[in-house]
């Protein structure tokens, strides 16, 4: 069965690839929604949480974990692209950037072999980006 794409659907996909570079939970995704002029109408939270199951689940959106507490934040992936590769999140600025894809090979090499652990590639890396590290030295 197809999919239809609702307008709500659309509105929530262009606020979320204009905010690319940041990890949202659904209910902040609305506020901010609700509150750009840009956007002229936000969905509400429970089609919005709709929507982002859907992204998810697309491959679309990437869901981890807002540090170490128990709440989800969502952040639009590079889609199919993103499934072969590593990702890492900032857990200063929340920025999550994409691993290169050698070095996420060569990582998953090296578990497999010094561990015996096959590595997810779906897993995100936590740690502080390169901006926030010298920021604080």
């Amino acid at each position: 069965m197809a999919k239809y794409k609702t307008a709500a659907h659309e509105r929530m996909m262009r606020f979320l690839e204009k905010n690319s570079s940041r990890a949202m939970t659904v209910s902040e995704i609305v506020n901010e929604m609700r509150s750009d002029p840009e956007c002229p109408k936000a969905p509400s939270e429970s089609t919005a949480y709709r929507i982002i199951k859907e992204l998810v689940a697309e491959g679309l959106v990437k869901r981890t974990v807002n540090g170490i507490g128990r709440e989800f934040v969502y952040q639009l992936t590079g889609g199919k692209a993103c499934a072969d590769h590593l990702h890492m999140k900032c857990s200063v600025c929340g920025e999550l950037l994409h691993m290169q894809h050698e070095s996420s090979e060569k990582l998953a090499e090296c578990l497999l072999e010094d561990e015996g652990f096959t590595l997810d590639t779906s897993m995100v890396l936590t740690g502080v980006c390169g901006k926030c590290r010298v920021g604080k030295e």
